[in-house]
């Protein structure tokens, strides 16, 4: 899996911590980091607060939530995650073993938009798409996020911005990425690990048929650093003709709008009471 996916596993281990994803965000002149936490059912809690907790000391750091369709009390934590300013989730359907589209699946993320009328901005979603995780997890095939499931995920629910994890298919076929997944107004792709495991050709085609608004730079810290995958995002961005204010808008811009962040990277003030109901 690490030469599938080319991960540089030198020295990651020494990237692990919060305070080192601050430093080289600072080095590399990166505004904002974004952390992506994800949960067993019984642990949804206790990892949101953990990971919350490392944005209250670290200025350039922030984090989503997480949520499982499984866990109890649901509705009233993504209720509390709203109101922690907060607004989106990281869901890994196949490490936290279900399935997108069962009922309980979808019970959850309609929760997730019903409840997201408490906000200034329409709620994010970040899913990941890796698509060889039955080779190299186990993972049952269908709990894995395929572009066709994300297609349908958008036109369920066009409250939430559905965020499709490196450019909708880690280790997917680009056939199926390019076919299935359906440009939408509320349908945006993040460029994390993407740049080693699609070919360059295949991400041009990918940043024209999806455009310049709806593409998001990611790295996949730790496995990839911030100054590199800056420079490969930039060359493509160019070859694929997005001028400057194109690539401003990958680079940050489109991220800063769905996080409901003003242009110096620090959250907006915003009041807001998501009642569970």
């Amino acid at each position: 899996m690490v030469y599938a996916l080319k991960l540089n596993t030198e020295d990651a281990w020494e990237r692990l911590s919060p305070i080192a994803l601050q430093e080289s965000a600072e080095s590399n002149g990166v505004d904002l980091c974004v952390l992506l936490p994800t949960a067993s059912p019984d642990r949804v809690r206790a990892e949101n607060d953990r990971f919350i907790g490392w944005t209250r000391d670290l200025t350039r750091i922030r984090t989503l939530g997480t949520l499982h369709p499984a866990m109890e009390g649901l509705r009233d934590e993504i209720s509390r995650i709203y109101d922690l300013g907060i607004n989106g989730f990281k869901l890994s359907s196949f490490s936290q073993r279900f399935d997108l589209l069962s009922p309980e699946g979808e019970s959850m993320l309609a929760a997730v938009e019903d409840l997201g009328s408490c906000l200034d901005a329409r709620p994010i979603v970040v899913f990941d798409t890796f698509m060889a995780a039955d080779v190299y997890f186990g993972a049952a095939r269908e709990h894995i996020t395929t572009p066709a499931k994300l297609t349908e995920i958008t036109r369920r629910h066009p409250g939430i911005n559905v965020v499709c994890a490196h450019m909708g298919g880690l280790l997917g076929d680009f056939d199926e990425v390019r076919r299935d997944l359906v440009p939408a107004e509320n349908l945006y792709l993040d460029t994390s690990n993407a740049t080693h495991t699609f070919t360059e050709d295949q991400l041009v085609v990918l940043f024209r048929v999806h455009g310049a608004s709806h593409i998001l730079f990611g790295t996949d810290w730790p496995w990839f650093l911030h100054g590199a995958e800056k420079e490969k995002v930039l060359s493509l961005l160019s070859k694929a003709g997005f001028n400057g204010q194109e690539q401003a808008a990958v680079l940050g811009e489109n991220a800063a709008r769905l996080l409901g962040l003003c242009d110096t990277g620090h959250v907006q003030e915003r009041k807001m009471s998501c009642v569970a109901r």
